[in-house]
């Protein structure tokens, strides 16, 4: 009979352990938000900038219900959000429309693309703002000219990755939808133009981004309302909490702008990532 010393010890199974849920994003975007808040806040408080400097939060909201009750200079803050709106739209509405179609046809021509590739690519990396100065003696001092430079800051965006995203398509797809009878027609439609779709929406969120930051920067330089030109306006008069306020809208507007564009980019390329 073997010894029981001998035998091999029982193994008692480990209890799992139970894994945490994780906490959701928004926790710690809103997390992150309160802590931005916070610092600003003792900041202001601390006296580590001076208070005409750096107005605290509740003089900043003092600011906008003074500004949404009263107006700021004959205007009101959804006016000027509007008018900075409204530019932007009609600029990047405009680059869209025109860069779009531009682009697919230089990635399907090679002859297009190689006659205006080296204007798109001269036009990319110039400062928008080196030209607003022509388009204000062009056009004058009003919304033509901020469209327009809006116009130029997106186009060749939109432009050059239209253009990436065709000239990316796999040979392959192409093929195989040949070799089962599709038309070059079908062929666009079906498999060209959903392949490259990704590239061209991700250039537009870029374009926008970059319309975005000039909008403001072109009221700024020549405006009568809109959120640059408060900015420019509350410095003249010392009005630190105007500025902030200001900022702080623009900054929550490019947020949700970039974020209708995200939603829209996943409702349409669904496909995104399946490759």
């Amino acid at each position: 009979m073997p010894d029981a010393s001998l035998a091999a010890p029982q193994t008692v199974p480990a209890t799992p352990r139970r894994q945490r849920a994780p906490l959701p994003r928004s926790l710690y975007g809103g997390a992150s938000v309160l802590g931005m808040l916070l610092f600003w806040w003792a900041l202001a408080g601390g006296r580590v900038v001076a208070a005409d400097l750096l107005p605290s939060p509740p003089q900043v909201w003092a600011a906008l219900v003074e500004i949404t009750r009263d107006g700021y200079r004959g205007t009101t803050l959804a006016g000027n959000i509007l008018s900075t709106l409204g530019r932007l739209a009609g600029g990047f509405g405009l680059a869209v429309v025109a860069g779009v179609p531009l682009g697919l046809w230089m990635g399907r021509n090679r002859l297009a693309g190689a006659a205006i590739d080296w204007i798109i690519q001269l036009l990319r990396p110039l400062p928008p703002l080196s030209y607003m100065i022509l388009l204000i003696l062009w056009l004058g001092t009003g919304d033509a000219s901020k469209t327009a430079l809006l116009f130029l800051t997106a186009f060749p965006i939109v432009v050059a990755a239209s253009a990436a995203g065709i000239s990316g398509v796999r040979r392959q797809r192409i093929q195989a939808a040949e070799a089962l009878g599709a038309s070059r027609t079908q062929v666009f439609r079906h498999v060209v133009l959903p392949s490259a779709a990704p590239m061209i929406f991700t250039g537009l969120q870029i374009a926008l981004a970059a319309a975005f930051s000039t909008v403001v920067s072109a009221e700024l330089m020549a405006a009568s309302d809109g959120l640059g030109w408060m900015v420019i306006s509350a410095s003249h008069f010392l009005r630190n909490d105007v500025i902030i306020l200001c900022i702080l809208v623009l900054g929550l507007l490019g947020v949700s702008l970039a974020w209708g564009l995200r939603a829209l980019d996943r409702g349409i390329v669904h496909w995104r990532g399946r490759d």
